[in-house]
């Protein structure tokens, strides 16, 4: 993901700082941030640091002692769990129904399948018939520590939501500290925008592996997030969790959404869907843009190509 520098609109020049780092939730990390003072910048870009640290050893399915490995060795019986992991449960019951289960954590289970080569019939069958079954169970008022009850047995991922998550989480624990004017933050293809202004946000073109490539496109966003899904963003592990299928490997979806979590749930979601599907779904969601691409451009939204445009000369 490409983006210009970003800029202030007050006549005392802030200072920015912008960082690259690689192997970060297992992907590249790139931040820029604004502020009154270089000590403002480094406590900004700590805080932003130490909040991905924190939120990784909740929603990993990578490190072995995290909650939600923890809470998955723990079926069927009830477990008190984080605030943040119940936020993140609470948000995927949210997209699984808003969706009709194009968005679903239990397609990891589907992904397995298909690591090991083309499923049958029959082992594919019963897994889609668990899918339909609840997950899980969660119990407790709207804040703080939640009870959740796991049902089933079925290997589940969040990392199509918990990335969104964990961009929004993490640019406004920079945003929070004094003097910060502005964050910028790409994880892993996952952008969001906090704090003064608006910023011109470049879109890889499909296929597109060389950094030095030119965008596709570009989109303004202002205290938004923008997330773009594919089988070249994800690799070839996209799956239709209501059919057990992969996806078209020519599908790309961007969206523009108020959070990076409703970015990237629905940008994967969407990589699903039917086009008529994705448009209808979209146009009944404020503040939510789509641009769906499969070898040409199929459809963008107006709330899409209201935010559409180029950087000036003076931005590059």
């Amino acid at each position: 993901m490409k983006w210009p520098p970003l800029f202030s609109p007050f006549a005392i020049r802030p200072v920015r700082r912008q960082r690259h780092l690689e192997g970060v939730l297992g992907t590249a990390l790139e931040l820029q941030i604004v502020a009154d003072t270089e000590a403002q910048l480094g406590a900004a870009e700590a805080a932003l640091l130490a909040e991905v640290d924190r939120l990784e050893g909740v929603f990993s399915r990578y490190l072995p002692g995290s909650e939600l490995n923890r809470w998955q060795a723990r079926r069927g019986l009830p477990t008190t769990v984080s605030a943040d992991f119940a936020a993140l449960l609470s948000r995927a019951e949210h997209f699984m129904t808003l969706t009709g289960g194009a968005f679903h954590p239990a397609a990891d289970t589907l992904a397995r399948l298909w690591q090991r080569g083309r499923p049958d019939a029959g082992t594919l069958q019963g897994v889609l018939e668990q899918m339909k079954e609840p997950l899980w169970t969660l119990e407790g008022g709207p804040t703080g520590a939640r009870q959740v009850t796991l049902h089933t047995a079925l290997s589940l991922n969040f990392n199509a939501l918990a990335k969104g998550f964990i961009t929004d989480a993490a640019a406004q624990a920079a945003l929070k500290v004094p003097g910060v004017r502005q964050v910028m933050l790409n994880i892993g293809g996952d952008v969001r925008h906090l704090g003064q202004g608006e910023v011109s946000v470049g879109l890889e073109a499909p296929g597109q592996w060389a950094d030095n490539w030119p965008p596709v496109g570009f989109v303004t966003l202002s205290n938004q997030a923008v997330t773009t899904s594919g089988q070249m963003h994800r690799g070839a592990h996209l799956l239709d969790p209501r059919t057990g299928q992969p996806t078209s490997a020519e599908r790309t979806v961007s969206v523009i959404a108020p959070s990076g979590a409703e970015s990237d749930a629905l940008s994967t979601a969407l990589c699903v869907l039917e086009v008529s599907e994705c448009l209808a779904l979209v146009g009944g969601l404020e503040g939510v843009g789509v641009r769906i691409g499969e070898g040409r451009l199929l459809a963008t939204t107006t709330f899409w190509q209201q935010h559409e445009g180029h950087t000036k000369a003076t931005d590059t």
